[in-house]
């Protein structure tokens, strides 16, 4: 057999590749703490809306609903639909973040019984959220 003598001089050494692959390994970590980072920062920035209280809604001319809404997240959000059985309000309000709203809101198109369960529906920027509103 033949003996092969091998060139040093092509060699990396061991204390070089130990430094490369710690470069890699940190630049890598650095990417992954700015994506969890930036993630961490888009969802803490949001609206989260709830129905305080228990929503009535009027029979009659007026068909008029009588809610107070919370958003309770660090950002505004914008009401698009409020829906109480067949009634409709669709007249976007906007919510500020740690605000209440609890202005009676007209229904349209709307017939409701007195002494009756609605299930309502309030459609937003930040999701949507179900209620059951009372008719007087």
């Amino acid at each position: 057999m033949r003996n092969l003598k091998m060139n040093k001089k092509g060699d990396i050494s061991s204390p070089i590749i130990v430094i490369l692959v710690t470069v890699a390994a940190l630049a890598v970590a650095g990417m992954a703490i700015a994506w969890m980072a930036s993630t961490g920062s888009r969802a803490s920035s949001q609206g989260s809306l709830v129905v305080i209280g228990t929503p009535t809604v009027t029979s009659g001319a007026s068909n008029t609903l009588y809610i107070t809404i919370k958003n309770l997240g660090n950002a505004n959000a914008t009401v698009t639909l409020v829906k109480v059985g067949s009634g409709t309000y669709d007249t976007p309000f906007t919510i500020s973040a740690g605000q209440s709203y609890a202005t009676p809101i007209t229904l349209t198109n709307g017939s409701y019984t007195p002494d009756t369960t609605y299930a309502g529906t309030i459609v937003s920027t930040v999701g949507t959220v179900q209620f059951t509103a009372l008719c007087q």
